[in-house]
């Protein structure tokens, strides 16, 4: 097998003895293998931004404590650094220098902190739910599990920068879950077979792919066996010849699911039982929630992942008079728990509330634009009235999670309608609470400037249809209809101007008699329909 250029780097020099080279680097002059061994500790850069640097923290569960957190302000207020909550639950430090990086990377070493294994080809930060042991519907306490999950690799040599892409696991023992987890590489997703609970395994999911049901349940006492079975089999069989090939998804691909779980039967000393009744079930997130000891959890909106120092060092000052303990939540926002009314004495930063949005080019090269000041943009009145579930990502990389949405931008450049402009393509409908499906890509391009539009023609269609929860909506309505035709639907009813639903019966024929000469020849057949959103969108966003 011909390894890909990282591969090959590996076999010259494992990345856990280039650690060695850390304290003579001449980090104002690195090379492009310097910035891929970096990445194994955390440290990140680009070639086209090769003064700026960041640092991930590993926050594992999202648990950490005030001692950290206030270690953390004060490294960033020290080094001019700004904060950003990801959606794994961690804390970057940007805007980092190649005279501060080094040391502010040996800081967070010495108090108990760690950045590594939290970039590239490793076994990233393991999530779970932001209430995780303290609320009413938390069966499984899974953060006992996660630390001895997280044993099994952090700084092990045999795994450090050696797998063949990254690699995101969940694990979740609440039955009430606001956020989406099928979109890891391994989920222990929480279930009941017979009398018993445990989890049952989902593999293979990323940024576009759900999950797949391994049909396999565990108890508790059996996560750690199985997990450490799916690790040392990726590692072994995963893709080294093609980059783009090398998720767990291609090798589940490559093997069929009866085969890997096979070899996962190989490695353990139990039997393996077939899947469970999964117990998941959606609750939208508050700003406030009761808790099962009769204290009360609170949720700190950041600025869609951006907080600044001086805000942080609020909570945390708060935090440490009331004895409270902080989690960071992957929906980007800082969670307060054990307070004992519900009550904090500062707002948020935002008023956003069901919104996920990637770094932006502000942060990272990849994105296009500034997702962070352009999600700012968007009208949430009705987004958080109907609490509608947006992801946003700069790039098809989609750490914005657009795929697990109920509505998800991705974005682009586009010279359709004139000049060349920014944009996003567009993907609704989503059936992310159970890994049933991920949203449809519905529009290739939708220039900025006219995104509120389209956003309030779809929120529009969903209030028509007199359904209380979005994804609901996406699952009992638009899921009746293909893309193309959802495409030209909401175009059509932006054209138009008219309130019709697509609930009632002759309302096709009653949109079609408004679109005048531009849709009056539409004929079955999707060639037809291509041409006729296309004149649509010409005349709509032109």
């Amino acid at each position: 097998m011909k390894l890909n250029k990282i591969e090959r780097l590996k076999a010259d020099l494992k990345p856990i003895d280039y650690f060695e080279k850390l304290e003579s680097l001449d980090f104002a002059n690195l090379q492009e293998s310097d910035m891929f061994y970096l990445k194994n500790f955390g440290i990140y850069t680009q070639s086209q931004r090769a003064d700026e640097f960041m640092l991930r923290i590993r926050v594992a569960g999202g648990r950490t404590g005030v001692k950290h957190l206030e270690s953390i302000v004060a490294l960033a207020e020290e080094f001019n650094a700004k904060l950003i909550i990801t959606a794994r639950a961690q804390i970057e430090l940007q805007k980092l220098t190649s005279y501060t990086i080094l040391d502010a990377y040996k800081r967070l070493e010495s108090i108990g902190l760690t950045s590594w294994q939290t970039l590239t080809d490793n076994f990233r930060n393991i999530i779970t739910d932001v209430y995780d042991g303290v609320d009413s519907s938390s069966s499984i306490e899974t953060y006992p599990l996660i630390i001895k999950m997280q044993q099994l690799f952090l700084k092990e040599p045999t795994f450090v920068g050696m797998t063949p892409r990254k690699f995101n696991t969940a694990i979740v023992g609440s039955q009430l879950v606001s956020d989406s987890f099928f979109g890891n590489d391994c989920l222990f997703a929480l279930a009941r077979r017979g009398k018993k609970l445990g989890f049952n395994l989902y593999l293979g999911g990323k940024n576009n792919e759900v999950a797949r049901d391994m049909d396999l349940f565990v108890t508790q006492e059996q996560v750690i066996e199985l997990y450490k079975a799916v690790i040392n089999t990726y590692l072994q069989y995963g893709n080294r010849a093609s980059r783009t090939k090398a998720r767990l998804f291609f090798l589940l691909e490559s093997f069929g699911l009866d085969r890997f779980r096979n070899i996962l039967q190989e490695q353990c000393s139990f039997n393996f039982k077939s899947s469970g009744k999964l117990l998941f079930q959606k609750v939208v997130s508050e700003d406030f929630k009761a808790l099962k000891d009769g204290s009360f959890g609170y949720r700190f909106k950041s600025n869609f992942g951006e907080i600044d120092s001086e805000s942080l060092q609020k909570i945390v000052a708060f935090a440490k008079e009331k004895h409270l303990e902080i989690r960071l939540g992957i929906d980007q926002n800082i969670y307060l728990l054990r307070l004992q009314e519900p009550k904090v004495p500062f707002d948020g930063l935002s008023q956003n509330q069901n919104m996920l949005v990637c770094a932006g080019s502000r942060y990272c090269f990849f994105s296009l634009f500034d997702t962070k000041e352009e999600a700012g943009k968007i009208n949430l009145e009705k987004i958080n009235r109907y609490k509608i579930k947006i992801g946003y990502s700069g790039c098809l990389k989609g750490c914005g999670r657009h795929y697990f949405s109920d509505i998800g931008f991705v974005g682009i450049r586009t010279n359709l309608y004139g000049k060349l402009e920014f944009g996003v393509r567009l993907f609704l409908g989503g059936l992310y609470s159970s890994g049933e499906s991920g949203a449809r890509l519905i529009y290739w391009a939708v220039p900025l400037r006219a995104l509120n539009s389209i956003l309030a023609t779809i929120i529009e269609e969903f209030e028509l249809s007199g359904l209380s929860d979005f994804e609901t909506f996406s699952k009992e309505v638009l899921a009746k209809f293909e893309s193309e035709f959802l495409a030209f639907w909401f175009l059509a009813k932006l054209y138009t101007k008219k309130e019709v639903s697509l609930k009632e019966p002759d309302s096709f024929n009653y949109l079609l008699s408004g679109s005048r000469a531009l849709v009056a020849e539409l004929k079955e057949g999707k060639n037809r329909l291509y041409e006729s959103i296309k004149e649509l969108e010409r005349a709509v966003y032109g």
